[in-house]
């Protein structure tokens, strides 16, 4: 049995308002009344509506989706970013598309989606992504950026996050500070930053050597050897490396935070519910998705936007750090 998918002329009938005052709610026109817009989208779910992307172009000459391009998919704060910026443009009449960077532009020409955001893209003029890219013509910017690209874009204060994770431990007495990972400059250069504006010593083998994943926090505490001079706390690079560092320690017979105190850098969810409920540093999320939506929606409707738009971490005790106990000499089985 074929059953006929209900339109917008259907739903102006249901809701006894005009067409053109359908598709501005369906839009998200600030200048529709809520209560108007509220009876609109109830009877479009009820009813299962679901927009016609070409038609949406051919009237309003636009897609009303956003693109969001990530280079890689593998750390679940992508998933976690991903979700609340898809929330929050919903919010604002938007859908969003996710692409890896090496599939966007066939996506976003095809869709010809409104405009793009970049998550700390590297804007290599010789990648050829961001050469066609830049044959699309649509508003995009940065978010996530550590330096400024000359364009619109969203800072992440990585340097501040680490600070305030050093400075926490400090006031529990930790000296010794170490930092798990050593792939992101920002973040190595702010943890060096921090610990010589605490006056606290830079010590280059306090910094274990690892890249971004779970096995990588693991195998950098598997593969070093506590001595009396150990860190007595550290510093895990994003939630993945902090999460396989924390695994090991306990391996080895360490207790967190008796033995030692650790910090990872990322608050996701899930980080409280790891083996020892993590203490975290990280950007609220939530006001991420907003700043972003609402750079992205100006910058489509050309608005004159201030930038760089910073976002400050935030320190969110758990667990895992305690006060600082000086501990004999521990060897690694």
């Amino acid at each position: 049995m074929y059953l006929r998918m209900i339109t917008i002329k259907d739903i102006a009938k249901l809701a006894g308002v005009s067409y053109s005052t359908v598709s501005k709610a369906l839009n998200g026109n600030p200048l529709i009344k809520p209560a108007t817009r509220k009876k609109v989208m109830e009877i479009a779910e009820k009813h299962n509506y679901r927009k016609n992307i070409m038609a949406t172009q051919l009237s309003s000459g636009r897609s009303h989706i956003i693109g969001f391009v990530l280079d890689e998919l593998s750390n679940p704060l992508f998933a976690n970013i991903s979700k609340n910026l898809h929330l929050e443009l919903k919010k604002r009449g938007y859908q969003m598309i996710l692409v890896v960077s090496t599939d966007g532009y066939d996506i976003f020409s095809q869709l010809r989606v409104d405009g793009c955001i970049f998550w700390d893209y590297r804007l290599d003029k010789s990648d050829p992504f961001m050469k066609d890219f830049s044959n699309l013509h649509i508003p995009w910017f940065l978010l996530g950026a550590d330096e400024n690209p000359n364009s619109p874009y969203i800072k992440i204060d990585r340097k501040e996050g680490i600070y305030k994770a050093v400075e926490h431990l400090q006031e529990l007495g930790h000296s010794r500070i170490g930092f798990i990972g050593n792939s992101q400059d920002v973040k190595v250069a702010g943890y060096k930053e921090a610990l010589a504006r605490k006056g606290l010593e830079v010590h280059e083998e306090y910094v274990l050597p690892a890249y971004s994943t779970w096995e990588d926090g693991y195998m950098a505490v598997r593969n070093y050897r506590f001595h009396q001079g150990s860190p007595t706390a550290f510093i895990g690079l994003n939630s993945m490396v902090t999460k396989g560092a924390l695994r090991a320690l306990l391996e080895a017979g360490l207790k967190v935070p008796e033995d030692i105190s650790l910090i990872g850098y990322d608050d996701l969810p899930e980080m409280q519910y790891a083996e020892v409920a993590l203490t975290t540093v990280g950007p609220p999320l939530d006001e991420l998705a907003v700043q972003a939506a609402e750079l992205i929606v100006s910058l489509i409707k050309k608005e004159t936007v201030s930038y760089p738009v910073v976002i400050q971490p935030l320190l969110h005790e758990r667990s895992s750090v305690a006060r600082c106990k000086e501990r004999t000499h521990i060897e690694n089985n």
